[in-house]
């Protein structure tokens, strides 16, 4: 997970999740699955992956094992590139140096960009990230076939959380002077729906798997749902250390990634993190 929000690890502690409960401290999971016919690579390897927390993509729970979406995505990739993980927790910025000296191995959610290419591998994006807008439920009809800009300039009221890069389009709209009036930042993105339901907002961008969590975990079924409006984000691959991984290792993970969209692996994941009920 590319670490360009920086205020999740404060908004794990401000809540005091069981599931999201960061230590100060690094620390390391063993997570080694069996893999006794791996699809795509006949020699094993094992690997140190650096993670940091933001549930559902990645948490600890109470019984100190590390769970959530980008841990069962990159987990089935590695089962089927035939190769065992282990979890280092810490910040994004210690792993992605971790990367560099090659006491990492790999971190999940990484952006591409060329100053990262001269010590780092990318496997190819293996996931979407984006937003949608979020809205009262049963009021939908208000706002459908509308763009973000058509909203704001009816008078809509958008709830932000700081620090949240949502992207050029969004960056546009709130630096015009016609539009900034519209939005609503607050500090910590669980108070936006907080402000959705007391009326204080009419909507909010989030994104679909952190809501889908944060709905469940609240008991909002059936007060908030999402419109059809995407904002895009990025795509994102997995980072592999150029001074401890293998190139072919990086080629294994990107045949296991095509396998387990040829299974429906892949869409079956994540399904499970998009439910809402």
């Amino acid at each position: 997970m590319e670490k360009q929000w920086l205020f999740r690890v404060a908004a794990c502690s401000f809540l005091a999740l069981a599931a999201c409960g960061e230590s100060p401290d690094s620390k390391t999971t063993e997570f080694k699955k069996a893999a006794p016919e791996p699809a795509v690579m006949t020699a094993t390897c094992d690997l140190k992956m650096g993670w940091d927390p933001w549930e559902p993509y990645q948490y600890l729970t109470p019984e100190d094992e590390v769970k959530g979406l980008e841990i069962d995505l990159l987990g089935a990739m590695a089962d089927e590139a035939g190769c065992s993980v282990t979890f280092v927790q810490d910040n994004w910025v210690n792993l992605l140096a971790g990367i560099r000296s090659g006491s990492i191995d790999m971190l999940g959610g990484a952006t591409k960009t060329e100053a990262r290419e001269k010590f780092a591998y990318f496997s190819d994006s293996y996931r979407h990230e984006s937003f949608l807008l979020y809205i009262r439920a049963g009021e939908s009809e208000k706002y459908m076939d509308k763009n973000l800009e058509e909203l704001l300039a009816g008078g809509f009221r958008l709830g932000v959380t700081e620090d949240y890069l949502y992207g050029d389009e969004v960056n546009a709209l709130h630096d015009d002077a016609d539009f900034s009036s519209g939005f609503v930042s607050v500090p910590v993105t669980e108070l936006n729906y907080y402000n959705l339901t007391q009326d204080h907002i009419d909507g909010f961008l989030e994104d679909p798997f952190v809501a889908a969590c944060t709905v469940r975990r609240k008991g909002l079924q059936g007060q908030i749902e999402a419109l059809s409006l995407e904002i895009h984000s990025t795509d994102v691959s997995i980072i592999f250390s150029r001074a401890s991984v293998k190139e072919e290792t990086v080629q294994a993970f990107n045949k296991a990634l095509l396998k387990l969209k040829e299974t429906g692996e892949y869409e079956r994941i994540l399904a499970k993190y998009r439910r809402v009920r």
